[in-house]
């Protein structure tokens, strides 16, 4: 089944416009459900900056293994559309800065000088300094709220919600497979999910899924930073190592730390070990 829940017709203008593009770098979005029935979404774009570059630069399709539900998908774009509004807000900042700063220190200028001949009083310089500065600061914000409501915001918020609106999520073979290893790891104990952390097994992937396979390891390292977890690896290494009833005990401080997501890390220790070793 193809969701193509993102769509809207009134967009369709802009849609042409978009076909006739050259080709970009494919980016996979990951839809994965969790064995209690809760989605989970990951895409690698981390930052709404790198979100924005990376919908302009790309050519985004999404993945499920099992159905997500219609209401999981809204809210996924509509997540979507605050980091398009994040990332345009900063993209202006950084376009705009320097007219601003200039405009604004021009308002600061000229409302000192005018304090300075206009209004005598008995501490100068410190009233005109405060009175400029106040004014220089919310001329510094008007500018940036009249930019927001541009021509240019504005068409880059459309361009970009375009581009969310055509994003389609299709079945895949190989979100499948996580969400069985997935939900095999949250049923098991958790001495047996991180001996798999600790002596992480390979994953049987076929030729056709690798680039989703490296993707989906980009994705969970660009949201969890599990690339961090060397120094934690090597404490789960030491509790596996102790008696039965110790072990338990360093087991139980680590699960109500909340360090860890135990089963969803085994998950990456597993594919991205298969992943490095395909390369």
């Amino acid at each position: 089944m193809v969701y193509n829940e993102f769509r809207t017709s009134r967009f369709e203008e802009h849609e042409r416009r978009y076909r006739v593009m050259p080709e970009k770098n494919r980016v996979f979005l990951f839809h994965i459900f969790r064995k209690d029935g809760t989605s989970m979404f990951l895409h690698p774009f981390g930052t709404p900056d790198k979100f924005v570059s990376g919908l302009e630069r790309s050519d985004v399709e999404g993945r499920y293994g099992m159905e997500p539900r219609v209401e999981a998908l809204t809210m996924f774009r509509n997540d979507l559309y605050r980091q398009i509004e994040i990332g345009v807000k900063n993209w202006l900042s950084d376009a705009r800065f320097v007219p601003k700063f200039l405009i604004s220190s021009l308002v600061f200028v000229v409302v000192y000088f005018l304090m300075s001949f206009v209004v005598r009083d008995p501490l100068p310089v410190i009233d005109e300094i405060a009175i400029g500065l106040a004014a220089s600061v919310g001329a510094f914000l008007l500018l940036g709220r009249r930019d927001m409501n541009s021509k240019a915001a504005t068409q880059k918020r459309l361009d970009l919600r375009v581009i969310v609106d055509r994003i389609t999520f299709r079945e895949s073979a190989f979100v499948k497979q996580v969400e069985e290893a997935l939900h095999r790891n949250e049923a098991g104990s958790i001495d047996e999910v991180v001996r798999q952390i600790v002596e992480p097994a390979r994953q049987e992937l076929g030729e056709e899924v690798r680039e989703e396979a490296a993707q989906f390891i980009r994705a969970l390292e660009s949201r969890f930073n599990f690339k961090k977890l060397q120094r934690e690896e090597r404490v789960l290494k030491r509790i596996m190592g102790r008696s039965p009833g110790e072990m338990d005990r360093s087991f139980a401080r680590l699960v109500e730390s909340k360090k860890y997501d135990f089963p969803l890390y085994a998950v990456y220790k597993s594919f991205k070990k298969t992943v490095t070793n395909q390369k």
